[in-house]
This record gives C-alpha cells, sequence and structure tokens, in this order.
C-alpha cells in the first residue's frame, strides 16, 4: 500500500515537473523569438523606408552596417534564390541555404526555425524577414542567435525544480507513511477481528480508537459480533423450548402405551381416556412439527403463496366458528366485525387463516377469563386492514420491538416457542403488506395487519 502511495506521488512529482520545465523552455524560447523578431523588424523597416530605392547588391557593399547595427546576432542577407550574399561574421556558407524560417520569408512573412548546427552541436535560433523594394521582396535579412545561454538557464532551473521535486517525494513520502500506517494499523485489525470471527470467536471485540470511518467500521463488526452472539443465544434458548415442548406430548404418549402395553388396564373407559390422549398429544405434537416446517420455509425464502380470489368475509365468519368454542371454554368474549364492503382480494386464504389463527391463538392465550378479543375486518382506501385486538395482560415495553424477531420467546411463561409471531409478519410481507403491534402491560395488545388489495 505504501508502495502505491509512493509510486502514485514520483509519477505525479515527474510530470508536474516535467510540464513545468517545458514551460519554462517553451517561455524562454519564445521570449528570445520575440527579442530577434522585434530587432530584425526595426532594420527591415529601416530598409524598406530609406534603402530600397537602391539595388540590395549596391546597399551591402555601401550600407552593410545597417543590417546588424541593432542586434548582437549573427546576420546573413540571403537572394531570393537562397544563396547567402552576405554574413556579418564572415561564416560564408556556400551553395543554397535551407530552412524553414527562409522559405516564410521568401513567401512574405517572418519566419522562425531552430536547429543544432552539426559543427558546433550548438542549438542556433534563426529569424528571417523579407527585404522588399517597390512591393517585391529582393532577398532576406537573417538573424542567427546561439540558445546556449538560454538553455544553460533553463538547465539551471531544472536542476533546481528537480531538487524541489525530490525534497517534495521525500517529504510526501514519509507523510504517506506516517498516514498510511495509520490507516494500514486499525484496518489490520479489523482484518483479523473479522477471520476471528469466521473461525466463531465471537466474543472478542476491537477497542475503538477514533472516530472516523474505520472507527465506525469497529463499531459495526462490534455490533454484529453482538447480534450473532444475541441470535445465537435466542437459537439456544428456542432449541431447548422446542425440545421441552416436544418432549411433553411424546412423554404423555410413550407414558400410556407402556401403560396400555402392560395389560393392567381392565377398564374400557380408562382405555379409551389413554387413546383420546395419545391422539389429541399426537395432534398437538404433529402440529408443532408443521409449524417448525413451515418456520423452515419461511426463513430459507422457499414459500411461495397459491393465490386465489377470495371473498374475505367468508374467511373471517370461518374464523368465527373455528375459535368461538375455545373462547366460550375460556369464557371469553369474542366479537367479530367485518365490513360488506370489501371486495375479492388476491390472496392465499389457508395462509391468511393461518396468520389470524396465530394471532387469535396468542390474544386467547394471554387474555384472561371474562375480558374480550376483538377480531375486525375492513377496507381503508386501498388496504385491507384485519385488526386482533383483546384487553388481555399486554407486551412489556422491553419486549414489544422484539416479539415479531425469529426464535424471540417472551418471559411470560405462557409464552410458546417463539415462532408465531414470525411466521405472522413473513405472511403479511408475502402479501406486501405490513404487520404492526401496539401493546401496553397490563392494559392489552391490538395486531394490526394491513395488505394492499390491489397486490396483484
Amino acid at each position: 500500500m505504501i508502495s502505491s502511495y509512493l509510486i502514485i506521488i514520483i509519477t505525479t512529482v515527474f510530470v508536474l515537473e516535467t510540464f513545468l520545465i517545458l514551460s519554462i523552455k517553451r517561455y524562454y524560447y519564445k521570449n528570445m523569438e520575440n527579442v530577434v523578431t522585434n530587432q530584425i523588424k526595426v532594420s527591415v523597416d529601416f530598409y524598406n523606408s530609406y534603402l530600397s530605392s537602391s539595388t540590395l547588391e549596391k546597399n551591402i557593399r555601401d550600407n552593410a552596417d545597417i543590417f546588424w547595427k541593432n542586434t548582437s546576432a549573427e546576420v546573413q542577407v540571403i537572394d531570393t534564390s537562397g544563396y547567402m550574399l552576405m554574413d556579418s561574421i564572415g561564416n560564408y556558407i556556400p551553395g543554397k541555404i535551407e530552412g524553414e524560417d527562409i522559405e516564410q520569408a521568401l513567401k512574405g512573412d517572418i519566419g522562425s526555425y531552430i536547429y543544432v548546427d552539426k559543427n558546433t552541436n550548438e542549438k542556433l535560433l534563426c529569424i528571417s524577414s523579407p527585404l522588399k523594394s517597390k512591393g517585391k521582396i529582393e532577398g532576406v535579412l537573417r538573424f542567427v542567435t546561439s540558445l546556449s545561454h538560454v538553455d544553460y538557464v533553463i538547465g539551471k532551473i531544472a536542476i533546481m525544480l528537480i531538487f524541489i521535486g525530490f525534497i517534495v517525494i521525500l517529504i510526501a513520502g514519509l507523510i504517506s507513511v506516517s498516514m498510511s500506517n495509520t490507516i494500514i494499523k486499525p484496518l489490520n485489525e479489523v482484518t483479523d477481528m473479522a477471520r476471528k470471527m469466521a473461525r466463531g470467536r465471537f466474543k472478542e471485540r476491537i477497542r475503538k480508537k477514533r472516530n472516523d470511518e474505520i472507527g465506525e467500521l469497529q463499531d459495526t463488526l462490534n455490533f454484529m459480533a453482538d447480534e450473532i452472539l444475541k441470535n445465537d443465544q435466542l437459537k439456544n434458548e428456542f432449541v431447548a423450548s422446542i425440545s421441552h415442548e416436544l418432549r411433553t406430548p411424546l412423554t404423555s404418549i410413550k407414558g400410556w402405551a407402556s401403560t396400555m402395553r402392560t395389560g393392567d388396564l381392565e377398564d374400557k373407559k380408562d382405555i379409551m381416556d389413554g387413546l383420546d390422549i395419545i391422539e389429541k398429544e399426537s395432534d398437538r405434537l404433529t402440529s408443532m412439527v408443521e409449524e417448525l416446517l413451515d418456520f423452515s420455509k419461511f426463513i430459507s425464502g422457499k414459500i411461495t403463496l397459491k393465490r386465489d380470489y377470495v371473498d374475505i368475509k367468508n374467511t373471517i365468519h370461518y374464523m368465527k366458528k373455528q375459535m368461538s368454542l375455545r373462547a366460550a371454554r375460556q369464557k371469553l368474549k369474542f366479537n367479530v366485525n367485518v365490513d360488506d364492503n370489501i371486495p375479492l382480494m388476491l390472496l392465499d386464504e389457508n395462509r391468511i387463516k393461518q396468520l389470524l389463527t396465530n394471532l387469535l391463538d396468542n390474544s386467547f392465550k394471554f387474555t384472561e377469563e371474562g375480558d374480550t378479543v376483538e377480531l375486525t375486518a375492513k377496507a381503508v382506501g386501498n388496504n385491507l386492514i384485519l385488526i386482533v385486538k383483546d384487553n388481555g395482560i399486554g407486551i412489556p415495553e422491553s419486549e414489544l420491538p422484539r416479539v415479531t424477531e425469529k426464535f424471540f420467546k417472551g418471559k411470560s411463561d405462557k409464552s410458546s416457542n417463539g415462532i408465531g409471531l414470525s411466521i405472522c409478519k413473513e405472511i403479511a410481507n408475502l402479501h406486501g403488506g405490513k404487520l404492526n403491534i401496539k401493546s401496553k402491560y397490563g392494559e392489552g395488545t391490538e395486531v394490526l395487519v394491513s395488505i394492499p388489495i390491489s397486490n396483484d
């Protein structure tokens, strides 16, 4: 990670310094070109104004000094064929002289050209301008100056910039190492903690040392470990509870089966009572196993709804008939209210019955003799509202947010295996609806299920 930072820093500094050095070089070269261009313009303007009446050859013989009067550069005069007529330092070049600046000047413009002299290996700047007489080009005035001093200055600046770049890389590298250590160390701690959690060591915690994103990540890992331990404890309690609930009917069945096997029961009534108990306990055992299988399907996401158009009023009347006998047996007031304006709905009726059965079972279980349980079905807007309300013992405030969690079992001795409300919530969700619970301990509970009517 540190090496990556250093590569990025070095690359950035290299690119910036290359850009700066090239920009400085371009600036100095352009500045030198402008100086020489201004000088040649003065000489050309003077020639065109005062000497253009004479031929170029005559002016070279009589007034040659006017060409280099305004410059320290080497001055050359070239005819229109590209041959040299004069050189201010006697550096005569035989034959035709090539150069982009000369070609531009012969076209009537000021031309510039930079090249390296093959003999001296010196970089030279050439500026050429046309010499005119009566509007016609007679030849080319060319100023040639060395760029050695300019290159020397640019070189010194480049060395200084490289030195500064090295210092920048060194300082940035030290800062990066320091900063990366402050990031890498806590990240390594987070990684180690994640590995420990992967091996099942959920009781270990990371000590939070900072309040940034890494600190938030550490808090998240600690919170996740807490939740895993909490869920694991709930699962263990759930398994223990289920084991106990399964053992109770099995004990009764085995006890009566063993008694009947001995042949000690001669009274037919005792035998029938025993068989009745075995049948009821078997039914209870079957119901518990089916509920467990349902719960397993719900948490694994393997449940699919078998939807059909349902008249919910008939479903509510069915629930009334089913639960009225139990209400009478427990001496409870069971009131059922259903609106007549509820349209046909696309529902899984068996799952809705399962939901209502679980909710009513809870209300009957936690409501005392003489109290009331109400079942209400109505259409509100585009939603079917199902309400199961009682004035039973209610749910403690500390347990209320968790009663629909998987495996959660309340502290009351009447609490069952902790999966009923979880299944109800899943059924509501599968129908695109919601399940909300309001309760006040000692006063009662209201469960409201909202399902969209147009949910197809």
